[in-house]
């Protein structure tokens, strides 16, 4: 058994233990953080992860000596650069550079202290967004694991720190806070400057489940086919790499919308949403997007991280569709409701963990496992 097998089982305990699967359950919130902390924040800075153990800790190392005004800023953020152009010294991911600049002068250099505070921010944000929002935290964070987020937190850090901050923005759009909600977002794009890709969910999640909304997600499904190509070369300036997808990468990227539409069918059918349901609604309106986004995967593995920044709230709205709200609006009637609301949890939460340990248990980037002090 790996350290991951171990993860889910406590996950399990502890939840059994302190009714994780209860709202707002804050103990089990707190254990969970502290065990997922120990894995992402503890492991060795150079065995575990993919890009973390690389390209970011030799960016992390090449902090040594420069100055602030060399790593970028406003400036460079609303620069798009021209073809063919160096731009590895100043870039508009900026604010990933600082915070690195930052740790690197007050820990002489230690790596290890960045992991640390990529950890505490990720998953700090996390836990906030499923103490506040999920009605059954247990399964939140098994979707968190299922949905590979976890994992991928452990890697790309860049687009970690910028979805912690789109985390934060979506608690503006439920709060109904539009200066505060693109200040956040802005302020992601400076970690990752695709984050913008957020910035119209706020007018989005406002809309009518109706004929606008199906006008709108044609639209973006005729603008993302039309600029693709641009797309792709933003994402790739933002990761400095012209590095694609093997062709079974993207077979699995383009059945990913499956889940998703899977997802979306099944909140449609189970719980239809209502017009007094605002948070459900909102939810329901950024999985459309997300799969619409992720439809484009086939042509290049970039569009993923695009779909992520608003699939990630996947992990408080699979829960939501189980609650068993009573409606006016019903496809199934009561007894089946209840039947699906209640073994459809257990069947979401074994192909989350299902999922999870299949896949990282088979990655070298993740096992063997290593904490930093071994």
């Amino acid at each position: 058994m790996t350290i991951y097998h171990w993860l889910v089982i406590l996950l399990v305990v502890f939840a059994l233990l302190f009714r994780g699967w209860q709202k707002g359950s804050k103990r089990f919130i707190l254990i969970a953080f502290v065990l997922m902390f120990c894995i992402h924040g503890l492991r060795d800075n150079a065995t575990i992860g993919n890009d973390s153990r690389t390209s970011y800790r030799w960016e992390f190392y090449s902090m040594e000596g420069k100055s602030w005004d060399s790593l970028g800023g406003i400036r460079d953020w609303m620069h798009f650069g021209q073809e063919g152009e160096d731009l590895s010294g100043r870039d508009r991911n900026f604010g990933t550079k600082w915070l690195m600049k930052a740790v690197y002068d007050l820990t002489d250099g230690d790596y290890q202290w960045f992991l640390v505070a990529v950890a505490v921010i990720i998953l700090g944000s996390e836990s906030v967004l499923i103490l506040k929002y999920s009605p059954s935290p247990l399964q939140s964070v098994l979707y968190y694991l299922g949905l590979l987020y976890f994992s991928f937190h452990m890697s790309g850090t860049k687009q970690t720190l910028a979805m912690s901050l789109v985390i934060l923005s979506f608690m503006a759009i439920v709060d109904r806070k539009p200066v505060r909600f693109v200040i956040l977002v802005l302020c992601a794009s400076f970690f990752h400057f695709p984050a913008l890709v957020f910035l119209p969910a706020y007018w989005v999640a406002n809309m009518k489940l109706e004929r606008g909304y199906l006008i709108f997600l044609s639209g973006l499904l005729i603008l993302t086919y039309l600029f693709r190509d641009r797309l792709i070369s933003l994402m790739t300036e933002a990761y400095y790499s012209s590095e694609m997808a093997t062709t079974s990468q993207l077979r699995f990227l383009a059945n990913k919308v499956i889940i998703m539409l899977i997802i979306i069918v099944a909140a449609l059918v189970i719980r239809p949403p209502r017009e007094n349901d605002r948070l459900y609604r909102v939810l329901l309106h950024l999985m459309g997007i997300a799969a619409v986004i992720q439809t484009f995967a086939g042509y290049s593995n970039v569009f993923e991280r695009l779909a992520d920044y608003y699939f990630q709230f996947a992990v408080i709205f699979i829960p939501m569709v189980f609650e068993g709200v009573r409606t006016e609006r019903r496809y199934l009637d009561t007894a089946t409701t209840q039947l699906v609301c209640s073994f459809g949890p257990y069947i979401f939460g074994s192909f989350a963990i299902w999922r999870f340990l299949d896949t990282i248990t088979s990655d070298g980037h993740f096992v063997p496992f290593r904490f930093f002090f071994q």
